[in-house]
């Protein structure tokens, strides 16, 4: 007679328990990579929007008198200020070919500007050039709006993430950002006034409170910081 073997096979539960076990550990992989990825995407925008602005105000270095660039109004934009009879709008896309830096964020949107004019016409600015036009950033603490500066000169920011109102590298507008509470901070960002938001991420399916939605990425050059360069740099008295 053979002899039984001792060794039992798996059976379907045991089978059953390691694919979820091994599911679940699959899916946190996949989860933290997913947020690694996004994170490096953010930190590498905001390291390049930080380089934009150093770059800007080299540009107004050179300028006789100095002056910061006008924004790429184009519809397709071609990276180029668009300036006619030395004045210029308030709000456009960075123009990058002019100052020779990155067009796009990581999630390959093109990168909004908003100038001050007083600061961008050719004339050039001075000392005494007054905020009147200037900008306003605000953030959040809590649900409480609160400004951290009124005399922006500069502003550029990536749509995020959610890339809503944004604008692709290939021409394509993206979804729109939806009206109402849920995405009030960002509509701030693209309604075409000088007031901007710069505050902490929230996620899609945050409540409609504390601003809403918001992934925007922003860097902005004060008047006082702009003129303090170029006192340094002996360009202005």
């Amino acid at each position: 007679m053979g002899k039984r073997s001792n060794e039992a096979g798996f059976t379907l539960i045991e089978i059953a328990v390691v694919l979820v076990i091994v599911g679940l550990l699959v899916g946190s992989f996949i989860g933290t990579l997913a947020d690694r990825i996004d994170d490096t995407r953010r930190d590498n925008t905001k390291r390049e929007l930080d380089e934009i602005k150093r770059v800007l105000i080299a540009y107004a270095f050179t300028q006789s008198p100095p002056h910061l660039p006008c924004p790429d109004t184009d519809v397709s934009p071609d990276g180029l200020e668009d300036r006619v009879l030395g004045n210029c709008v308030a709000t456009g896309y960075l123009p990058w070919g002019t100052l020779g830096v990155g067009f796009a964020d990581a999630w390959d949107n093109r990168y909004r500007y908003w100038v001050n004019t007083d600061y961008a016409n050719d004339i050039g600015f001075l000392l005494s050039t007054n905020d009147v036009n200037s900008g306003t950033v605000n953030t959040r603490i809590g649900n409480l709006k609160q400004e951290i500066i009124n005399n922006a000169v500069a502003v550029v920011y990536s749509h995020g993430k959610n890339m809503l109102g944004g604008h692709s590298v290939d021409d394509v507008d993206r979804a729109a950002i939806p009206g109402g509470a849920a995405h009030f901070d960002e509509l701030e960002n693209t309604d075409l006034d000088r007031h901007f938001m710069s505050r902490t991420p929230r996620e899609e399916g945050a409540s409609a409170i504390n601003g809403g939605i918001y992934d925007d990425i922003t860097v902005w050059i004060s008047s006082y910081e702009l003129k303090a360069k170029m006192v340094e740099a002996g360009v202005l008295p």
